[in-house]
């Protein structure tokens, strides 16, 4: 790969917050939100800067939780790193809620709003609004209960792990085991991988059902049926409706499924099988061996980097970025949250990407 020279962004100077601004508890970073409220706005121009103002606090404040949330899910063992995350979510979020729900009041009831015609804030008015609709003072302590039970499920299957060929393995990296052309070794990693998860099935259990009770009183609290239709409107779904849903999944029914069917038919029958079993479904249909086409964090970035720089050097460039200011974590290991995200950075507009990749890429 032809050597680079990397333009590592920098973050925009700060015109509201100071430049060296730190959050450490909520009276560090109370006296804007009491600027925003407080703030006198005559004119369209004063609206822009007012908004302009807010968006620099609500950067900062996101950033910060970011990597809080971050900085747990690659290590869940820390208790440090635990403890910083649940402070932002018990001590800090708990009190930016209601002032929120203000400053969104402030901004829709503003008679200069409809001044502002730039691109794009017509989408910021409509999310505004659907804020208000949905916020209620009552499920702030609710939400921080369930924000804070959510984070437990990462921990607890970060811990996960079976011992295969007398080595300890994530069940991610387990799951490699699954596409071996040995049935057996499938059939015994398969089993491995739901036992382990099997012991902590009454945390999980209990875990689910506690979130499930907070989220339906939540979604009652905010006028709703239930958490489904909540979730739809706090998610800002505006261009469709839960009836497209699920006209869509009948359209899966009737089209997809059956073509699963005859796919899960044709491999009983390419792999000489009498029954398909879960073990069965990730072995190459013609029993080749799995690929590995990379090996290790580093090989399989080197390799990601030089596929995206010839689609398009900016591409390959972007990623170079992210592992230079350390953006990226990649590879499955214990104590790591499962699953992956591409978290965006809104100071910084440099994403962070987590994932779980194993040798074979297939285990996120």
């Amino acid at each position: 790969m032809s050597t680079t020279t990397l333009n590592i962004p920098k973050r925009k100077r700060r015109e509201f917050l100071p430049e060296e601004f730190r959050l450490t508890d909520w009276n560090s970073v109370k006296a804007y939100f009491e600027d925003l409220k407080n703030r006198e706005i005559t004119d369209a121009l004063d609206l822009k800067e007012w908004l302009t103002d807010r968006s620099e606090l609500e950067s900062y404040l996101s950033e910060d939780f970011a990597w809080r949330y971050i900085r747990h899910t690659c290590d869940t063992e820390n208790k440090k790193l635990e403890e910083e995350l649940h402070y932002f979510i018990e001590e800090i979020q708990p009190k930016i809620a209601p002032e929120t729900d203000i400053l969104n009041k402030k901004a829709l009831e503003s008679p200069f709003l409809s001044q502002i015609t730039d691109t794009g804030y017509d989408i910021m008015v409509r999310n505004l609004q659907k804020e208000v609709d949905i916020f209620r003072e009552e499920n702030i302590p609710l939400q921080t209960e369930i924000q804070t039970l959510e984070r437990n499920y990462g921990s607890i299957a970060g811990q996960m792990t079976v011992e295969i060929e007398g080595k300890e393995l994530t069940l991610q990296q387990a799951s490699d085991y699954l596409q071996s052309t040995d049935r057996a070794v499938r059939e015994e990693a398969y089993r491995k991988i739901q036992e382990r998860r099997y012991q902590d099935k009454d945390q999980l259990d209990e875990l689910f059902s506690t979130l499930i009770g907070l989220r339906d009183r939540v979604a009652r609290n905010a006028g709703f049926a239930n958490f489904r239709d909540y979730m739809f409107k706090a998610l800002g779904r505006f261009d469709y409706t839960p009836e497209d849903c699920f006209a869509f999944h009948q359209s899966v029914t009737t089209a997809v499924v059956p073509l699963l069917d005859e796919m899960a038919r044709e491999r009983k029958k390419s792999l000489g099988l009498d029954s398909l079993r879960p073990w069965d479904l990730r072995v190459d249909i013609t029993n080749q061996p799995p690929l590995k086409p990379f090996t290790g964090g580093d090989d399989l970035l080197e390799k990601t980097i030089e596929c995206f720089r010839r689609l398009d050097p900016y591409l390959g460039e972007c990623l170079m970025v992210m592992r230079e200011m350390g953006h990226l974590d990649l590879v499955s290991r214990k104590g790591k949250a499962p699953g992956g995200y591409n978290y965006p950075l809104d100071e910084i507009g440099v994403p962070f990407i987590f994932m779980n990749a194993t040798s074979t890429l297939r285990d996120l």
